[in-house]
């Protein structure tokens, strides 16, 4: 049997951790598609600023997305490439009419 080294454990934990949230979730599904600004992501999610702005911050410390300054406007995109192939995988699982598209 392999042994799993905690270490591995306990960052893969703290990674769903900070996905394991609708919200951030959602937002993590419309950065598949590249980078949005805090308005396009509030109107793709429906949520208000205020309260995406406070998941944009955690998944930023986690260091899960990263942002890009482009004249007055702030876009964000997913940092570790890592999260994109889990997050497209989650897709494939409990979206596969949207990955026939």
């Amino acid at each position: 049997m392999t042994d799993f080294p905690k270490e591995s454990i306990a960052a893969a934990s703290q990674g769903l951790r900070g996905i394991a949230h609708e919200l951030r979730l959602a937002v993590l599904c419309h950065l598949l598609d590249g980078p949005m600004c805090v308005t396009d992501l509030v109107e793709a999610t429906g949520t208000s600023q205020s309260n995406l702005s406070q998941h944009l911050s955690k998944m930023r410390m986690m260091g899960i997305l990263r942002t890009e300054k482009t004249g007055q406007h702030v876009y964000y995109k997913i940092a570790d490439p890592a999260f994109v192939e889990l997050v497209q995988s989650l897709k494939r699982i409990y979206c596969p009419e949207a990955c026939e598209r």
